[in-house]
Formats: C-alpha cells, structure tokens, sequence
C-alpha cells in the first residue's frame, strides 16, 4: 500500500500474507546478530536440552478485541514480541533486539506445559508455558518478576507455524511510528487457565 501523505495512519484488519510473514520472521538483521552475539558471551556455558516432543519452539503474541484473537503488526516494530525456544537459550525478541538467556533447567509439567529456568542479564529466571488450545496452538506464558518488573507478567502466545489460523490487525504508518499502538481488551488469564 502507497500513500503520499507523510502523517497518513490506518487500522485495519489486514487479509494478505506479507505482513504476517514479517512478523513472524525470527531471522537475524545485521545488528540483531551482533547484539544476540554480544548477549550470549556472559551466558557460557551454554548446555543443550530437548523440548518434549511435539512442543513448539517459536511464539509470536496474540491479542484479543471483541472476543477475537488477533495477529498484531504494530507501528513500532519493537513491540513486535517474540519468543524463540534454541537448544541452549531463549530468545525475547524486543525493542532492543533478540536478547539471549540460558537455559538452565526445562522442567516438563504435563506435555502441554513446561517451566524453562534461564539465567540473563535481567534476571528473569523462569518463564512457564502452558498451551491451552493444541489445536490453534494458543499458550500462556508467565514469566517471574526480574529486577525491572516485581509481579508476573502474562502474555497470551500463538505458535508460529499455527499463526495463519488467525487474522491480522495491521497499524499501518509507513512514515511515521504513532505513539498509541491499537488498544486490545484485557485478557483474563485465570479464566483461561481453568
């Protein structure tokens, strides 16, 4: 889509395939290798685990308007989280960059949800994730308070090679990054969890 207007702004529910196929790349830009690179040198060593079979390695965030989930592709594209599982790290795809963490410990719950023990710079030591929906591949994560954040943070994920099942909400800003993303509802996540 072109426009000339350098202000121009539009929401709307996006059909093609392109723009989910940029937010659901985890490939590595120039500077995303050298800060990943950079991160991990304080992590060694690193030791290889195996997630259980069948369990997804890469999450891209879900959201919910008006009882629909939804695929986002934001203005600012470092809102864009993801999250990838390696055999040694975690990978927390943020406005900085792909950050590294160790993993120290996967702790099988059920097939459907593990804990991950990492160690990181911000000390945020475990993320637990918990698929609630297999066949749409919907997950909550939870991660532990770190020493930027004191109380759990929740965040609903989607796995990315189930990610077509669900439609797009695309801020389209060519020019310029909006300061106010599209408001989603809230989530309850103790309803999802039951």
């Amino acid at each position: 889509m072109y426009t000339p207007f350098l202000d121009y702004d539009a929401i709307f529910i996006d059909s093609s395939l392109k723009e989910k196929k940029i937010i659901t790349d985890f490939r590595f830009g120039d500077f995303d290798s050298a800060s990943y690179f950079d991160g991990l040198i304080g992590l060694r060593p690193l030791i290889k685990h195996k997630l259980p079979i069948n369990f997804p390695s890469k999450w891209i965030r879900l959201y919910s308007y008006k009882g629909t989930y939804y695929l986002y592709h934001p203005s600012e594209m470092g809102l864009n989280y993801k999250f990838e599982i390696t055999d040694s790290t975690t990978k927390d795809f943020v406005m900085e960059g792909p950050l590294p963490s160790r993993i120290n410990k996967i702790s099988l719950i059920t097939p459907s949800h593990i804990v991950i023990d990492r160690s990181n710079p911000w000390k945020g030591r475990m993320v637990e994730i918990n698929i609630i929906n297999k066949e749409k591949g919907i997950a909550v994560f939870k991660f532990r308070p770190t020493k930027y954040s004191l109380g759990f943070d929740r965040v609903l994920m989607v796995d990315v090679t189930k990610a077509n099942l669900f439609p797009l909400i695309n801020n389209y800003s060519p020019y310029n990054k909006q300061f106010e993303e599209f408001e989603f509802d809230k989530i309850d996540f103790d309803k999802l969890l039951k």
